[in-house]
């Protein structure tokens, strides 16, 4: 176990003392460690020493004296092991309601005072259901609890009400824990509803005693607590000094008697909020910032969704640092190396909203996991409406539009903008148009920089960085862990040591445990043998050997029974004398592994890391075997079986509350999966390790199940720090206190296989792909080649040779292109400024720069237009010659089949625009696809199979499966289009969406729009114009036939389904682009429902969609105080007293939000027009308090602090 029950922190937490009047650290470390054991299996009561303890180190912490008579470490270290303590015994069975408040805070207290926040919030969600009301209670003798809360739903009682005498007291008594509690949970709308129950309750106690305020009486302290915890809201929302203040005045009348007597609980509240109001004001948003930073920054956190009011140590120290200050705008270059979960994307989305409202330029978030930048761009959605900028969609890496292209193109404004990219479409801008990215980005956030080191994808992230870092723009890298920082650091600004921040803070615990398979010999089945070749065989059972360590040198074993075994080993006996051994035959590891995961779900969500598809896969379907099917999951079905198929086998391991993920799967697919997992709505996912890599996918376990086979990449291989990233998800901060991270190893147990969940620095160093072996061979076979060959740069295989080939070409062409612009940009160092010629070797460096070299004298014996075109393919040189070579057969074909004819009857220039059918048949009658599809980078993603399994292939036509695709055929119609001699209905599905995903939606969609320019090009050359549709590619990304389809998949909507509907409508209709969003508005939520048959997840697209890009109402409330918005349909008549009290009535965001009149005769008065819904449905999220009134047509808002 992490920190608490390491042995210095406990022996410098109890300090020293009479001998037996507490544990030794070594009883306490056992102590500890026992509980942690048993809580691994099933929630149990602690030990009386054990929480004597606890009381006694929170004592010491607390005291008014503890400053003068201990250390501040001492202090906060006695605060974390007493929180620790207090989280095990919460866990404990029978407690009161009372006693888990106060043990609940008591964590909370330690948590927050000993530098674990998250876990504060993690001991609120546990105790959560306990705050809003008194509850009735039993305790263990069967009697009631003189403490207990009554149960009433009713909050605001008449006082003349005589039960009011006894719900009332028993609520106050109890209000001030509860307070606190809530305070310390940070959940801003579930405090602003516990504060207005509250408000209430304290209203009707004022009118039953006739008085103004009820100081100075026995509920006066918890009148006072519950009026701090409202003050320390508002100030840490709006930075309101003077409500800090009032807290303070508030929380001292209770400590010192004035606000009255009696309540204990609240006393000790209120001399711990005291203490907390002190940090918070160091720690809150608002104290991190500059001081002439506009307050629309800070309350783009605290007010925009999600709400983040304070921050974690390593945010702190970080953003308030004297020298490389993130926040400061002469800081140009940064590495964060910090461990996962230890708040890295909040800090960007920080410095991203700063540098915009502060900074001239636009900022680019890049990130190599789409699915990290698909989390990104949601976290930022809120925020950015706050501060009104642009926020770029999830765009496809491949494609010529510019940027302000895209932005017009979503209606957002093109000034002070964010987009989230990855280095691919980084990559492809800077080859396209170098010189407006360059000059239009002054910040380039890199995310999950330390895979810099993975092969493949590893030397394009270093490419990038090195050519965005010979600009002035600010550059920042986020990191997990690096054993080199200090190195990296030095590549990113050599001059500047503060350049690296590192911290090694983390919130949950983790504790650590390795799983084996025990065959158990004495039970032995013997069964008949099926073939003559063996006598019988004898099975038997398998069970899970689970080895948990809490704490260093502590090794506590749990076992299965051979009655519930996980798997089990046959062996087939042959006859005697044979001379031939008996075959064994095991059930596959990572079933048995499955297997055991039923038994860690009762603990929370858990996430198994799997090294192949088809074993995420099919160890889900183990694991839903023993599942029930559960109701929780049916919005999710319905969204799988519409983009999937009902009979695809990840539908039947949702139902089961489990899933699996892997790239196979369509994008969006991955996005709801990932999604469901954080809303807790699916139980346990199975995936391949690249999940690990920056998905912020934080579970309770993770079981690491890894398989190293012949063949494998070595991308797909958990090293360092991918397996630090695994061991990082396990806890998730701000739910849990904890996290399990399990290694499964099949291999004969021993203790020190836990130094692997430890990687020494060594294995997290973070090295050049072009300084790995594999590397350093291809570069001596391209050195060989060139030795003897004149063509040497175009047979290179693929690999870090010729793609730093390709890079080479870039950067070449990117210097003549730049200028010919006489711009400020310049890449001259691009090349020497690659993190490689920081760490090899001298005569290593000169090898790669002679080939540079090399590059650089083929580059300048290719004719022009040559080198231009090989550089925008984005591939190998090898592969853009050939593509040259494809689009000019396409150019050719396009003209034989549609060139305007001469007298002669021979085909001339193309003169006008193909349609997208016509550019298709130009596609297939020139061999172009399935020319594309055998470039060494298609990778096999054309490749069917008849069975799982098999080793035969299936020819499937592409061109007939494209057109299929691009009519909007669903994945089971394209199945049986593409597959139907496939028997297995499943596995055909499986296949079909495998391929649509890498074919269609990533290989050719790229690499036909690098055609289509090219032979658009070469029509133009040969006098006709750029005639095969410039969105083709697009066509083929996202499986439409219509612009205003494609608008709206390149706009939000993420449903091909409903787009495709949606664009096939409105073209019937006559509709343009410019009129969609109106027409869509004027239909509403029920007329999609209506009109497309709208599930919740695309109407919630469509009311984004549908959003008014010029205002936003929450802006307007936070600095005018006053905003309106439009309803639906006015009211007819209008009010006759011209404006009428209403409230809204916000449920889902999927549901309209609709407008009531206040009071007990209330009526329905309309609903909020979609253009605003998606703005006033965020205001509801955020917590913030208004009253609003109508006039018929508008709703204006008020805001209420």
């Amino acid at each position: 176990m992490d920190r608490a029950l390491n042995p210095e922190i406990l022996a410098e937490a109890i300090g020293q003392h009479t001998p037996g009047v507490l544990p030794t650290v070594e009883e306490l470390t056992a102590l500890i460690a026992e509980v942690e054991v048993r809580t691994f299996i099933e929630p149990t009561d602690v030990d009386d020493d054990l929480l004597r303890t606890a009381w006694y180190l929170h004592g010491v912490a607390s005291a008014e004296q503890a400053g003068d008579m201990y250390t501040p470490a001492r202090q906060q270290r006695a605060f974390a092991v007493s929180a620790h303590i207090f989280d095990l015994a919460l866990n404990g069975p029978g407690r009161t309601i009372h006693d888990q408040l106060t043990l609940a805070f008591g964590a909370q207290v330690g948590y927050r005072r000993g530098d674990l926040e998250p876990n504060a919030t993690a001991i609120w969600r546990r105790v959560n259901l306990h705050l809003d009301q008194p509850q009735s209670e039993t305790d263990e003798t069967g009697t009631p609890d003189a403490d207990a809360q009554w149960s009433d739903t009713d909050h605001t009682r008449d006082p003349g009400d005589a039960e009011a005498l006894v719900h009332l007291p028993r609520s106050l008594a109890t209000m001030a824990l509860r307070a606190g509690v809530a305070f310390l949970g940070l959940d801003v709308r579930r405090i602003q509803i516990l504060l207005r129950q509250w408000r209430d309750e304290i209203t009707s106690m004022r009118s039953l005693l006739n008085q103004d305020s009820l100081a100075s009486t026995m509920f006066g302290p918890a009148e006072a607590v519950t009026q701090a915890v409202s003050d320390l809201m508002v100030f840490l929302r709006y930075g309101d000094r003077e409500r800090l203040q009032a807290a303070r005045d508030a929380l001292r009348s209770v400590v010192n008697l004035e606000a009255g007597q009696g309540d204990h609980d609240a006393r000790w509240v209120a001399v711990h909020l005291l203490h907390i109001a002190d940090g918070m004001e160091t720690s809150s948003v608002w104290a991190v910032l500059p001081d002439d930073t506009p307050p629309i920054v800070a309350q783009a956190f605290t007010i925009g969704t999600p709400p983040v009011l304070t921050l974690w140590p390593p945010q702190r120290d970080l953003l308030t640092r004297n020298t490389a200050n993130p926040l400061d705008p002469t800081t140009r270059r940064l590495l964060l190396s910090v461990p996962t979960s230890a708040g890295k994307t909040l800090i960007a989305q920080l410095l991203i909203c700063h540098h915009l409202v502060t900074q001239p330029g636009d900022v680019c978030y890049v990130t190599p996991l789409r699915s990290l930048g698909r989390e990104m761009r949601q976290a930022l959605s809120g925020r950015m409406r706050v501060i009104q900028k642009g926020l770029g969609a999830d765009f496809a890496d491949f494609g010529n539009v510019t940027i302000e292209e895209f932005f017009d193109l979503l209606g957002e404004p093109a000034d002070g903008s964010v987009e989230v990219m990855t280095p691919e479409r980084l990559s492809h801008l800077l080859r396209h148009d170098p010189t407006s990215v360059l000059e239009r980005y002054s910040m380039f956030v890199i995310d999950e920089a330390h895979l810099l080191a993975q092969p493949g994808r590893g030397l394009l992230l270093e490419t990038v960085i090195a050519a965005v870092a010979t600009t002035d723009a600010r550059i920042v890298l986020l990191s997990g862990v690096m054993g080199n920082a200090h190195q990296i650091a030095s590549w990113l600004d050599p001059t500047q040591e503060a350049a690296l921040f590192a911290s090694g803070w983390r919130g949950p615990r983790r504790l650590h445990a390795l799983l084996y398979s025990q065959v158990e010999g004495s039970a032995v089945d013997r069964l008949p043998s099926k073939s003559s070749t063996f006598t019988h065989l004898e099975r038997f059972p398998i069970t899970a050997d689970l080895r948990v360590r809490p704490v260093e040198g502590t090794v506590h074993r749990l076992v299965t029974t051979a009655d519930s075994p996980i798997g089990h080993l046959v062996r087939k006996m042959r006859p005697p004398g044979t001379g031939r051994p008996d075959v064994e035959e095991y059930d596959a590891f990572y079933r048995m592994c499955a297997r055991t995961a039923r038994e860690l779900l009762g603990a929370g969500s858990l996430l198994m890391i799997l090294s192949r598809r088809d074993y995420a896969r099919n160890a889900a379907q183990e694991l839903t075997t023993r599942l029930d099917v559960t109701h929780t999951t049916s919005d999710l079905c319905e969204f799988l079986v519409e983009r999937l198929g009902a009979e695809h086998p990840l539908i039947d391991c949702v139902r089961h509350g489990v899933a699996y993920h892997h790239a196979g799967l369509p994008i969006d697919v991955l996005d709801e999966l990932e999604q469901a997992m954080r809303a807790e709505t699916l139980q346990a996912i199975f995936a391949t390790s690249t999940l690990t890599d920056g998905v912020n996918l934080p579970v309770r376990t993770v079981v690491i199940c890894e398989t190293r086979y012949e063949g494998q990449d070595p991308g797909q291989q958990l090293d360092g720090p991918r397996l630090l990233n695994a061991v990082g998800r396990a806890g998730r901060a701000g739910k849990e206190t904890e996290g399990w991270i399990i290694l499964g190893l099949k291999k004969r147990a021993r203790d020190s296989d836990f130094d692997q969940l430890q990687p020494a620095d060594s294995d997290l160093e973070i090295l050049s792909t072009l300084n790995s072996e594999v590397a350093l061979e291809r570069l001596a076979e391209v050195e060989a080649l060139i030795a003897s060959t004149a063509d040497a740069l175009f047979t290179v295989e693929q690999g870090e040779a010729a793609d730093f080939a390709a890079y080479v070409w870039f950067v070449l062409s990117a210097q003549e292109r730049l200028a010919a612009v006489a711009t400020d940009a310049d890449l001259a160092g691009a090349i020497d400024g690659l993190l490689a010629f920081v760490q090899l070797p001298p005569a290593t460096a000169a090898r790669w720069k002679a080939f540079a070299e090399y590059v650089r004298e083929q580059y300048e014996a290719t004719p022009d237009e040559s080198r231009l075109r090989w550089t925008l393919t984005g591939t190998t040189l090898s592969s853009a010659r050939r593509v040259e070579q494809i689009a000019l057969t396409v150019a050719d074909q396009a003209r034989t089949l549609f060139g305007e004819l001469d007298e002669h009857g021979t085909a001339g220039p193309v003169l006008r625009a193909l349609t997208l059918e016509e550019a298709m048949r130009v596609l297939d009658r020139s061999g172009a696809l399935d020319a594309l599809l055998q470039l060494p980078e298609a990778a096999g993603v054309w490749k069917f199979k008849p069975t799982v399994g098999a080793r035969t292939a299936i020819a499937v036509p592409v061109a007939d499966a494209l057109g299929g695709w691009l009519a909007g055929l669903n994945m089971p119609d394209l199945a049986q289009r593409m597959l139907p001699g496939v028997p297995d209905v499943s596995w055909r599905l499986e296949q079909t969406v495998d391929a649509i995903s890498g074919a269609f939606e990533h290989f050719l969609s790229w690499t036909i729009g690098v055609v289509t320019t090219q032979a658009n090009e070469l029509l133009v050359d040969q006098g006709g114009i750029e005639a095969l549709p410039e969105d083709l590619a697009y066509f083929v990304r996202y499986g439409v036939d219509t612009a205003i389809a494609l608008n709206l998949l390149t706009s939000g909507i993420r449903s091909r389904r409903v787009a495709y509907a949606i664009g096939r409508r409105a073209t019937a209709l006559g509709l343009d682009w410019s009129q969609v969003r109106d027409w869509l508005r004027g239909l509403h939520i029920d007329g999609w429902r209506t009109e497309f048959t709208a599930a919740r997840r695309e109407i919630e697209d469509l009311v984004e969609f549908c959003r008014s890009p010029t205002t936003s109402p929450l802006r307007q409330l936070l600095e005018q105080h006053t905003t309106s918005v439009e309803l639906h349909a006015p009211m007819a008549p209008p009010p006759a007293a011209g404006r009428l009290p209403v409230e809204l009535r916000i449920t889902r965001g999927s549901e309209p939000i609709e407008v009531w009149t206040s009071g007990t005769a209330s009526y329905r008065v309309g609903i909020i027009a979609a253009a605003s819904h998606a703005d006033v449905a965020l205001l509801g999220l955020s917590g913030l308090e208004y009253r609003a009134e109508t006039d018929g047509s508008s709703v204006m808002l008020h805001e209420v602090r």
